[in-house]
């Protein structure tokens, strides 16, 4: 295998599955990373209250991306903001309406998109595939940790390869 052909791949395939979920959703004023974020709060939401923080938390994001795509989506009235009884101070994401009208679209276009990537793969492959994309992310996870403990500890260099 050469050299940076992992990440570079990684780069591709996230790059076509953005163009092609926001080509798709944009006659809905949706993009792609707010369609996952639609079909979430709604899984969610069936068991509690969504926060910012649980979609920070699913999708690996930082808090001010996540008050961008909130506000967006706000703005777009596809969620509305209710203060939580007992501490006004937090916030819970509930799906509006025109969310709902839309969340069946949205999980079609996720679906045919997941089908999508895993086209020609065995069932096995998948379940590998996804395996191996969840130790990626963790992988990357424990580095960033490990670098941050070594930065507070003022370690220099590190010990894995990170």
């Amino acid at each position: 295998m050469e050299k940076h052909e992992i990440g570079k791949y990684i780069q591709i395939v996230s790059r076509q599955l953005k163009r092609n979920m926001d080509e798709t959703l944009s006659q809905y004023n949706v993009t792609g990373v707010q369609s996952m974020v639609i079909g979430y709060i709604y899984k969610k939401s069936q068991k509690g209250e969504v926060f910012a923080k649980d979609i920070e938390e699913e999708f690996d994001m930082r808090k001010a991306t996540v008050t961008g795509i909130i506000q967006l989506m706000e703005t777009n009235g596809l969620i509305e903001r209710k203060a939580k009884e007992g501490d006004c101070r937090l916030k819970s994401i509930v799906l509006t309406p025109k969310a709902l009208e839309i969340k069946t679209v949205v999980k079609k276009q996720i679906d045919i998109e997941e089908k999508n990537i895993v086209n020609e793969m065995t069932k096995e492959e998948q379940k590998q595939f996804l395996e191996l994309l969840k130790r990626a992310s963790s992988n990357l996870e424990n580095c960033k940790k490990d670098a941050h403990k070594k930065i507070k500890n003022n370690e220099e260099g590190r010990e894995k390869i990170c």
